[in-house]
This record gives structure tokens, sequence and C-alpha cells, in this order.
């Protein structure tokens, strides 16, 4: 099945802002951020300096935060849409 990964702030330096992945059905989010991070050269179960399955990256599921839907174990669906970004706090 094929996801769209959209990438925004710092990250989007490090591993590029748009990306198509190909990946098994019933693939979780978990396993397409490893694949995305793999296929970009970077070390496992980070993209750049940012864990992936933490808190370090804000990852979207078709416009809602895969934290509230169960975390990167949930799983994908043919034509989801990821996006990644830098979690943002302010005040």
């Amino acid at each position: 099945m094929r996801i769209t990964v959209r990438v925004y702030g710092d990250i989007a330096k490090i591993i590029g802002r748009n990306h198509e992945v190909e990946i098994a059905e019933n693939a979780t989010v978990a396993a397409l951020l490893n694949k995305l991070g793999q296929k970009t050269g970077q070390r496992q179960g980070y993209i750049g300096e940012f864990r992936i399955g933490g808190k370090d990256l804000a990852v979207i599921l078709n416009g809602r935060n895969v934290e509230t839907l169960g975390g990167t174990g949930l799983s994908l669906k043919d034509s989801d849409e990821i996006v990644i970004m830098q979690p943002t706090a302010g005040g």
C-alpha cells in the first residue's frame, strides 16, 4: 500500500519534505516511520535526533495526532496521509 508523508520544520531539512512510501498491508505507523528513516539514511528508531515512538515527534494521521488514536502501533490503510513535525509548546 502507498502512504503519503509530509514533513515540516527542521525534520524536513534532514529527510526532505514530501515522500510516497510503499509499505506492507496493515503496517503500523512505527513501521512506516522506521522505513522512512531507513530510506533516508537514518539510524534505526530515529529520524535525525528525534526518537520514533516517543514525544520527540508530532505525528499526524489524516489530520489527527496518533497519540490520541493509540500511538505508533496504530495500523495504516492505503492512501493514508502522515504529517511529521516537531512538537511545539508555548505560552
